[in-house]
């Protein structure tokens, strides 16, 4: 049989033409029922698509649930796929990792206060931490130490909550210690350091965090002055079971060293980098304007240099053989603190502010049986932050 309407063959069952959808004689019988038809022109079948309707509807059902349920269990709900992606990666590098990013860079945000850098640096944070699996349990210590501290952003993502409260100690102890250093630290984060033998904790004066590709007439900027954890310690609890001697060898840091007490000796830099701000009559470098960033970026530069921390230093050994009738240069002045005081750069000149804040370490954990090296030391410092 052959369709009326373009010729070809089609077979005797058949209610319409496969080619050009002519009704056939069959089918000529089955459209009387019009509920199977769509619409009939000048003899062209358009046929109902049921199944079609059917996916819309089903789709559309099913934007309206899981709309539904991301408002209700929000972030919570892809949880189950950032744990497996966690955990593939955590395999790859055979030790647990943090998701969280600190080297984030933002430009053509308008930023208008020293207000608004900081709540920016503390949403950059806790727009990361949804992917943490213990932020819910972390979260009010972290609050905690933000409000007593004054810094913006505090984030230990998936640390273990013991070690986390020992973390609490140092860091509100060494605020007690230094009062007025508050303000000027922006956050206190874990995360991956490019190798594993990079730090264990790591002070940054600046980071350079929003508009720093744009013009400063146009846009205000936000630096971040933070102390970096490096996750492949503070996350893997069979590395801080054991003491951080193994790891760093014997004298290294001060007599009592822990994991803990490593991140009071980057206190230690930053409170030194707050003494220094101090001095130069400035409260901090967070937010950036037309009118103070020439004179930040040159600050910041000058206190790389450690001219500040050099100054420090000699005065503090001078009055140190005063008082204990001794003629030590400044290199042998830094090893009764530690090894690490001692360290030199690549041409063998003392890296004062590592003497610093290993004083400043020793203050923390030995109080008045640290070394009298340090006691001139932390005298010496707290004269700047008067």
């Amino acid at each position: 049989m052959k369709c009326i309407n373009c010729g070809v063959e089609v077979d005797v069952d058949d209610n319409f033409c496969y080619k050009c959808g002519h009704w056939t004689a069959n089918g000529y019988k089955y459209l009387q029922d019009y509920s199977n038809v769509k619409k009939i022109e000048n003899g062209t079948v358009y046929k109902h698509n049921k199944k079609l309707n059917n996916l819309i509807v089903l789709f559309s059902l099913g934007v309206v649930i899981f709309t539904g349920m991301l408002l209700i269990r929000g972030s919570d709900l892809f949880a189950p796929f950032f744990y497996v992606k966690k955990q593939i990666t955590n395999l790859i590098n055979g030790y647990n990792t943090s998701i969280i990013k600190v080297d984030n860079i933002y430009n053509n945000i308008p930023i208008n206060s020293y207000e608004e850098a900081r709540d920016f640096i503390n949403k950059d944070f806790l727009k990361q931490s949804i992917l943490c699996d213990n932020k819910n349990k972390l979260l009010q210590i972290e609050t905690d130490i933000e409000n007593q501290n004054d810094i913006a952003s505090v984030t230990f993502c998936d640390m273990n909550y013991d070690e986390v409260l020992k973390i609490q100690e140092v860091i509100n102890k060494m605020f007690n210690l230094f009062p007025s250093t508050k303000g000027a630290l922006t956050n206190i984060t874990i995360t991956n350091a490019a190798s594993n033998t990079e730090y264990i904790a790591y002070f940054q004066p600046m980071h350079q965090f929003v508009n720093i590709n744009n013009d400063i007439k146009e846009y205000n900027k936000v630096n971040k002055t933070q102390i970096l954890l490096n996750s492949y310690y503070y996350l893997n609890n069979d590395l801080l079971s054991n003491s951080i001697t193994n790891v760093v060898g014997e004298n290294f840091y001060v007599k009592n060293a822990t994991w803990e007490s490593a991140i009071a000796h980057e206190i230690g830099h930053y409170i030194t980098f707050a003494a220094y701000l101090k001095e130069k009559n400035i409260d901090n470098i967070t937010y950036v304007t037309e009118e103070n960033e020439e004179k930040i970026n040159e600050l910041v530069k000058e206190f790389d240099q450690g001219s500040f921390a050099k100054n420090i230093l000699n005065t503090a050994l001078n009055n140190y053989n005063i008082k204990y009738s001794k003629n030590l240069n400044l290199n042998d002045f830094a090893k009764t603190i530690s090894n690490y005081a001692a360290t030199l750069d690549k041409n063998n000149n003392l890296l004062c502010e590592e003497t610093i804040a290993e004083a400043i370490h020793d203050y923390y954990l030995n109080g008045s049986n640290m070394q009298n090296s340090s006691r001139e030391i932390v005298y010496t410092l707290k004269n700047y932050l008067r």
